[in-house]
């Protein structure tokens, strides 16, 4: 399942079709892997050993890989594919991934421009189907609401929760978002992913998980804001990449001012206060 830049999977959905453990660079051959895994939401790739480690480590994140030995048997084309997917289907691996993904153009192996879907970083992943009563209800406000696993950089730490995506019926890149409980609020926000990028129309709210009925009342108010905007039809600009590491109040502060920062923004309907 993939929201944005993020791909959701469990590693025995992952195969790979094809590996090369060597990149061109200048008039040398380096060892930079670069191998396609086909996953549930289509074809990526991945290169380097930056992200290909990334995907290791998050496999494992509890007893790490020797990256020397592993890295001496990923040389070989031959037993490089075989290592790789007898990883993924290891019984010890994290039962669900988390890869961040970009899609537009980049190099293949042989320093040729290419385009694709391709794996920047990965992370362990909490369970899809680890789902809270509010949330199990909330996934209900439309028949294209859905569930997923979000990481939420707080302060402090990275949490990855359960949330319910709850998107317009005839615009999937429109949609309200609502996290599980965090020190015991539900997180909700708004988002628009347009032209490869986010806008967020609306700050974030925060509601009490003791009751849902204010946050139900806020998300209609959201998916009504939501449909106004749509039928705008918006130009929205293609901006560059936020940091993966950006903390939830950052993210939520910055791709709120992207989204007032549009030419047309001043003349756009506003949500009316009750």
């Amino acid at each position: 399942m993939r929201i944005g830049s993020w791909l959701f999977c469990r590693p025995t959905d992952l195969e790979v079709t094809y590996y090369y453990p060597y990149s061109k660079k200048g008039k040398n051959h380096v060892f930079q892997p670069y191998f396609g895994l086909e996953t549930p939401s289509g074809h990526v790739v991945v290169h380097g050993k930056r992200s290909l480690w990334s995907l290791f480590d998050s496999l494992f994140p509890d007893n790490p890989l020797p990256r020397n030995a592993v890295n001496d048997d990923l040389k070989d084309p031959m037993i490089g594919r075989e290592v790789i997917n007898g990883l993924l289907n290891d019984s010890e691996a994290w039962p669900h991934l988390r890869l961040q993904v970009r899609t537009g153009d980049w190099k293949d192996h042989t320093g040729r421009p290419t385009k694709g879907t391709f794996v920047l970083s990965a992370s362990p992943s909490a369970s899809d189907y680890d789902i809270t009563p509010n949330l199990l209800l909330l996934e209900k406000t439309t028949k294209e609401s859905y569930t997923i696993p979000i990481t939420i950089h707080t302060k402090t730490k990275l949490r990855t929760i359960p949330s319910v995506v709850i998107p317009l019926d005839n615009d999937q890149d429109y949609k309200v978002i609502v996290t599980d409980s965090i020190g015991g609020n539900h997180l909700i926000f708004s988002i628009i992913e347009k032209s490869g990028s986010t806008f967020r129309p609306q700050r974030m709210n925060k509601f009490p998980a003791s009751g849902i009925q204010e946050l139900c009342s806020d998300i209609e108010s959201r998916l009504a804001h939501l449909k106004k905007l749509r039928n705008e039809r918006i130009l929205f600009p293609e901006m560059s990449p936020l940091d993966a590491g950006m903390r939830f109040y950052e993210r939520d502060d910055l791709e709120f001012r992207r989204f007032q920062s549009i030419n047309s923004f001043s003349s756009l309907p506003t949500p009316q206060k009750e």
